[in-house]
């Protein structure tokens, strides 16, 4: 769900909850701000929280009412980020926050903006105070824990109770995870398994070694050996051979994920076989006029194996990967990313697709069978240079036009 239309349905409700408050205006009180984000940051439902400026609350004459955000006291994003950073937080882990400003309409129809401090869900909870931080006769005090219950934040000079105390610790450690929501979590620090892929054997967790990784043969290996795909990602390798092998993450004996992964450059890394998405300008059978694309989500399981594998500094396998995100498979942050990108690739397919042709002429194209499976309609080269190009222009990395990407014909 949009942010704007998010917003709309939690005024409409006509209370304050869980996870939302309304301020009429910006704090006048520093300490006030502080703690309403800290005790949004350490809500007792585990979501995104927001604190929605311009909006009289339930307590107030006119009720629950659109009004408009007031410039005194006024903060943007990075007064926010500045002042979160100036405080002393256990362990230097602050609340995540972002700031927008929508426009909402009230009861007359009078439009107003309004400022929607959002603090980020994380499993970083609890936040609190190393070092308490006064401001006026207001002082939110060093190791005292607040929290959010319902539409009231634990009052500025108490302890939240403790059974609401224990529960953020328990979010931080993952406790009340279930398996497959606890592997991700553990996944994000690589340096925690233990094991060699070189010598045959698995990884584990260290402090779960019931969660344990699995590299063997399959049994259809041959079938990649002139599979499209594999063998494009494997071309921009300076050793081109390439195998295929089955992972497999086990708890206890139970396979919680089972995919194929890619050891590229004469074993000299290892990937997981990468996901595919299309954008279809047309119907879904006319892929003429479509964009397909090899891509890893980093919050998934998927995404966080690459990492694993390849991307960090002291990775599983062997040597670090430095293949660019968009040459031969592009690299989203989550699903949002990927939306968005999709959004923006359909936008500009239509003229992309033109300016493709248009390069593959300047190029020298010959319009021969060979020509049209590796440039036109086979996954080779005709998906991915197109997705590379929309891609880094969707990142603002790149400013070369469509002919930049495409090799030159006589090399082929």
């Amino acid at each position: 769900m949009a942010l704007f239309e998010e917003i709309q349905n939690l005024v409409a409700l006509q209370t304050e909850g869980d996870y939302w408050d309304f301020k009429e205006m910006w704090h006048s009180n520093k300490a006030d701000l502080l703690h309403d984000i800290i005790c949004m940051a350490n809500n007792q439902i585990g979501r995104d929280a927001y604190i929605i400026i311009g909006v009289s609350d339930s307590k107030s004459i006119d009720g629950v009412k659109v009004k408009g955000v007031p410039d005194v006291n006024r903060k943007d994003q990075q007064h926010l980020i500045d002042f979160l950073r100036g405080k002393k937080f256990a362990g230097d882990i602050r609340p995540s926050v972002y700031l927008q400003t929508l426009k909402l309409f009230n009861d007359d129809g009078t439009e107003h903006l309004v400022d929607v401090i959002i603090i980020k869900s994380t499993a970083k909870t609890p936040y609190f105070l190393t070092e308490s931080f006064k401001d006026r006769d207001r002082e939110v005090k060093a190791g005292y824990i607040y929290t959010r219950i319902g539409d009231t934040n634990t009052a500025i000079d108490s302890f939240a109770d403790l059974d609401k105390i224990e529960y953020l610790w328990r979010k931080r450690f993952g406790i009340d995870l279930s398996v497959n929501e606890k592997l991700p979590r553990l996944l994000d620090n690589p340096d925690d398994w233990i094991g060699d892929f070189n010598n045959g054997e698995c990884r584990y967790h260290s402090l779960y070694p019931e969660f344990q990784i699995h590299i063997s043969d399959c049994e259809d290996d041959d079938d990649y050996g002139e599979n499209s795909i594999v063998r494009n990602i494997a071309d921009h390798n300076p050793d081109k051979s390439f195998a295929v092998k089955d992972v497999t993450i086990t708890y206890h004996t139970t396979i919680l994920y089972a995919e194929k992964v890619l050891y590229l450059d004469g074993y000299r890394h290892l990937i997981p076989f990468p996901a595919t998405d299309t954008v279809y300008l047309g119907g879904y059978h006319e892929l003429e006029s479509s964009l397909t694309y090899l891509y890893f989500d980093l919050s998934t399981v998927m995404g966080k194996l690459f990492n694993c594998f390849a991307v960090t500094e002291h990775n599983w396998y062997n040597e670090k990967w430095d293949m660019r995100p968009g040459v031969a498979f592009l690299v989203f942050e989550d699903a949002t990313d990927q939306k968005e990108f999709n959004e923006f690739a359909l936008c500009r397919l239509h003229d992309v697709l033109d300016e493709y042709n248009a390069a593959l002429a300047d190029k020298g194209y010959v319009n021969t069978t060979e020509m049209q499976e590796y440039f036109c309609f086979g996954w080779s080269k005709a998906n991915e240079i197109k997705a590379r190009y929309m891609y880094e222009k969707y990142r603002g990395l790149s400013f070369r036009s469509l002919a930049d990407y495409l090799p030159t014909i006589a090399e082929r």
